[in-house]
């Protein structure tokens, strides 16, 4: 039995064996404790930071490849939009247009035999990215004249759009109608730049 009480660090190798081994493997525990803990455990933190890393950059590139992916139905999208918006702009009347605009509406008045009181341009109102061009009309007809006109209308290559329509007989004993409608049509805006700002 070995008196750990009589054993002196300087006489180490005389030491028996027993009390060696024992000595040695502290010393091991103690060098592999002092290396995981400057050591590896800073790496071990590193490797955890670089594998959350990895997962965000997984998640990136997913959400990345899925634009790509949709990259082609979205340009798809964006032509389609593209060619609707440039057929909407042609159906827009420029500001020469107005009074051939008027001029046509007149002339589908005439055609289908209806006389009018009143038919001028109203005040130009800004909507969004649109004026709004109101266009007040007041004539008088008979009913199925007046409802091929209104047909006509929607045939010209400009929109034109009725709102705030009313009618009414002009007398009791008459079939003949007061029709007043306030149409509109509409300009785009054009785009401001900054030294219009």
């Amino acid at each position: 039995m070995v008196d750990w009480q009589d054993l002196e660090i300087d006489e180490m190798a005389e030491w028996p064996l027993l009390p060696q081994i024992v000595v040695i493997a502290l010393l091991i525990m103690a060098i592999q404790g002092l290396g995981y803990w400057f050591y590896l455990k800073p790496k071990e933190e590193q490797l955890n930071h670089l594998i959350q890393q990895e997962q965000t950059l997984k998640v990136a590139l997913k959400i990345k490849a899925n634009k790509v992916a949709a990259l082609p139905q979205l340009q798809s999208q964006l032509d389609e939009l593209t060619t609707r918006y440039e057929l909407l702009l042609q159906q827009l009347p420029a500001q020469k247009e107005l009074a051939t605009m008027l001029a046509s509406v007149n002339e589908l008045g005439i055609d289908n035999k209806l006389t009018f009181t009143r038919i001028d341009w109203g005040e130009k109102q800004s909507e969004h990215f649109l004026y709004r061009l109101p266009l007040n009309i007041e004539l008088t007809g008979d009913f199925h004249d007046i409802g091929h006109f209104s047909q006509a209308i929607a045939t010209l290559p400009r929109i034109i759009t009725f709102k705030d329509v009313t009618w009414q007989r002009v007398s009791q004993e008459s079939e003949t109608l007061h029709f007043r409608v306030r149409a509109n049509t509409y300009q785009f805006k054009p785009e401001e730049t900054k030294n219009d700002k």
